[in-house]
């Protein structure tokens, strides 16, 4: 099953980097942000009837605004379109959209005219190999990622106002004021009259038409008199959010002009801990997020803050008891689990890296396709001895970033170190297996 959903996200994000986000850097992984998504998705799931199980959101690196799913239901949404969004109603009107893509069967409808999902993802692939061969600097790439962005992340007019349709079905039924569509819709007006190359990715793959708009207006003025009246707290969280994505990804002596001085809020608080982590002034950065954690003791999220600034400025001792609380407040979350392996190897003795090795396995097992804690799995491995599986673990983080050549070559090291027909031993043959049906031949 993990083989599995390593290699479906592996060609899911191929067909990502080298069909839409060819300037990403990667997905952000961060246990707050993520939760907070969830938290935010869950209404829309439950108006909409579908398993939250089902839909995963991922978030894409990359400052241009745009979300999309792919790969069933995955909704992949940018960084650049979250920190845009000024208000949680507009990014659950994004996500209520995308999902009327997903309930609606598009993704299907739309393989269906491409040829099929396998020929779509087998595409993204080459197209990720190639890009990656090319250094970026392809104009035959280039050309050839317009191609699959086109078909595959491009929806038709009907299927665009099918998922309109449903959104709002899914914003009222969650008690969320429409309007928040068309605000969205508005930061994007007036850009189908530029060239490609100054759209937004949104614009490219959601068309926008002043039919769409009219419409969407027409459901807000139906509904204009219903108040907001979905859980208590979604704002708060999407606040958070917001505010760790600018601390980390925006300028922080900006970040820190902009508060007030006397400004001791939480929210400030938290900004100026990211900011000063990032200047970097790492003893006013851990100052305040010790103020934090004094703030919401039970929080878990601004202990894992607190233990990544320790740790990222080399006290790892004082970082893994921040982790160790916050994997105690949060003991099924596997970033913070994997944050606490990370500051325990920091630590490097003999029974920190024997309880590493125990923590990053748990992290391994609720969610395997996280790269740096494979790595640091990989290293737990190799400092226990166990080198067959320190080759193993590395060689699936190696297929997790599409680079075949080293998944094959750590894979086939793995097998020559693991008993054959153990799970280990498996585990590498069906990774030589896919690599092998996904490679291209030279």
């Amino acid at each position: 099953m993990i083989l599995r959903q390593v290699f479906g996200i592996i060609a899911v994000w191929s067909l990502v980097v080298s069909g839409v986000a060819s300037h990403a850097q990667g997905l952000i992984r961060d246990a707050e942000i993520e939760r907070t998504l969830k938290y935010v998705m869950q209404p829309l799931l439950k108006a909409s009837g579908t398993s939250g199980s089902r839909v995963k959101i991922y978030i894409v690196n990359d400052r241009s605004m745009n979300a999309f799913v792919a790969g069933g239901s995955r909704i992949f949404v940018n960084s650049g379109l979250i920190r845009r969004l000024t208000t949680v109603e507009m990014l659950q009107a994004v996500l209520a959209h995308e999902l009327g893509h997903i309930t609606g069967g598009h993704l299907t409808q739309r393989a269906a005219q491409t040829g099929s999902i396998q020929t779509a993802m087998g595409i993204g692939l080459l197209l990720g190999v190639a890009a990656a061969a090319a250094g970026g600097g392809s104009g035959v790439a280039i050309g050839l990622q317009e191609a699959v962005r086109r078909s595959m992340l491009g929806f038709s007019r009907a299927q665009e106002a099918s998922a309109d349709e449903s959104s709002v079905r899914y914003l009222i039924a969650a008690g969320i004021n429409p309007q928040a569509a068309v605000d969205v819709l508005d930061l994007f007006r007036g850009q189908e009259v530029l060239s490609v190359k100054h759209q937004d990715p949104y614009v490219l793959s959601h068309p926008l038409t002043s039919q769409r708009l009219s419409r969407m207006r027409g459901y807000a003025q139906k509904y204009k008199d219903r108040p907001n009246t979905q859980v208590a707290g979604v704002s708060y969280w999407h606040a958070r959010m917001v505010a760790k994505f600018n601390g980390f990804i925006g300028n922080p002596s900006r970040s820190l002009r902009r508060l007030k001085k006397n400004d001791n809020s939480e929210l400030a608080t938290l900004t100026r801990a990211i900011a000063y982590h990032r200047l970097p002034k790492p003893k006013k950065a851990v100052a305040y997020a010790t103020k934090l954690t004094q703030m919401r003791p039970k929080d878990a999220y601004y202990h894992e803050l607190r233990g990544q600034i320790l740790l990222e400025n080399g006290n790892a001792s004082a970082a893994v008891g921040s982790y160790r609380r916050a994997a105690q407040l949060a003991p099924k979350e596997p970033l913070i689990l994997a944050g606490l392996g990370h500051a325990l190897l920091g630590v490097n003795s003999a029974s920190a890296n024997k309880e590493a090795l125990v923590v990053l396995k748990k992290a391994y097992a609720r969610d395997p396709l996280y790269g740096r804690m494979l790595r640091n799995l990989g290293l737990a491995y190799a400092r226990s001895g166990q080198n067959g599986m320190a080759s193993l673990v590395t060689a699936e983080r190696y297929a997790l970033q599409s680079n075949f050549k080293q998944a094959e070559l750590h894979a086939t090291r793995a097998q020559r170190l693991l008993p054959r027909g153990t799970v280990g031993w498996l585990r590498a043959d069906d990774i030589l297996g896919a690599v092998k049906r996904i490679r291209p031949r030279k």
